[in-house]
């Protein structure tokens, strides 16, 4: 099945082509769209030899325009039942589909509940934060009354102010539909299936 390594191994195998296997995880370089490579490249160079930058390492002005509609910074919130994550900052494609701004507000508050969708998200967000290593993720979103799905790519990169704890995640996403730009309504998700889940690598 598709959220399984086996179903991962099957799926999109022109992104995956260069991946390897690591015990629980699967490894490569490989991202399927130029924007959120771009945006994890320029999070590489922000490294200086250590595991990960920091907020303060970002400077706005270095990020392409052309990339601001897809990107989000969440802030990490530690809880008793695993962290929560709070938007920070949310690029327009992202506001858009989501219907609101949610600046200030928690992940769990803003994802519609449609098709698992919430904890699907959550997950890749926590995974992040217990690897402490950049992941691209791929999933389709199954409309009911449209035969073409929307595919979401996704980059989640972590921050660290001390260089050990993942105080924030910088994070790039794509919707891929012909109408996504102007005609999104979560409702009219029934089904996801993930196509790709990939912990990012030099």
């Amino acid at each position: 099945p598709p959220g399984t390594a086996t179903g991962r191994r099957s799926s999109i195998n022109h992104v995956l082509s260069d991946r390897r296997d690591h015990g629980d995880m699967i490894v490569g370089t490989a991202i399927g769209d130029e924007r959120l490579h771009s945006l994890y490249h320029y999070w590489l160079d922000k490294r200086q030899g250590r595991t990960m930058p920091g907020r303060a390492d970002l400077d706005p002005l270095e990020i392409p325009g052309r990339l601001w509609p897809h990107v989000m910074l969440l802030e990490v919130i530690p809880g008793p039942a695993g962290p929560r994550f709070r938007y920070r900052r949310a690029g327009a494609v992202f506001w858009r589909a989501l219907g609101r701004e949610p600046t200030g507000l928690h992940l769990d508050e803003v994802v519609p509940e449609v098709a698992g969708y919430p904890d699907y998200v959550l997950c890749i967000y926590r995974e992040t934060f217990q690897r402490r290593l950049p992941m691209y993720t791929e999933n389709q979103l199954i409309l009911r009354d449209h035969p073409q799905p929307v595919t979401v790519k996704r980059v989640t990169l972590p921050l660290s102010s001390d260089g050990k704890t993942i105080d924030r995640v910088m994070t790039g996403h794509v919707f891929e539909h012909e109408q996504m730009a102007c005609d999104w309504d979560g409702s009219r998700v029934h089904e996801l299936k993930e196509c790709a889940r990939i912990v990012l690598t030099d």
